[in-house]
């Protein structure tokens, strides 16, 4: 079968990319994602501010 589709998100604290999952959405809509490897849990975000 095809493989699911996902974003090539690395982890910010341990560079993994195999065990990137989704983990939620914060409270401002935000997607978070989770390193299996390394517990890190972080979101993404591109909304920048002058």
């Amino acid at each position: 079968g095809a493989p699911v589709a996902s974003v090539s998100i690395s982890c910010p604290s341990c560079s993994a990319t195999d065990g990137v999952v989704r983990n939620g959405k914060s409270t401002a809509g935000h997607q978070r994602y989770l390193c299996s490897h390394c517990r890190k849990t972080w979101q993404l975000q591109f909304t920048y501010t002058a």
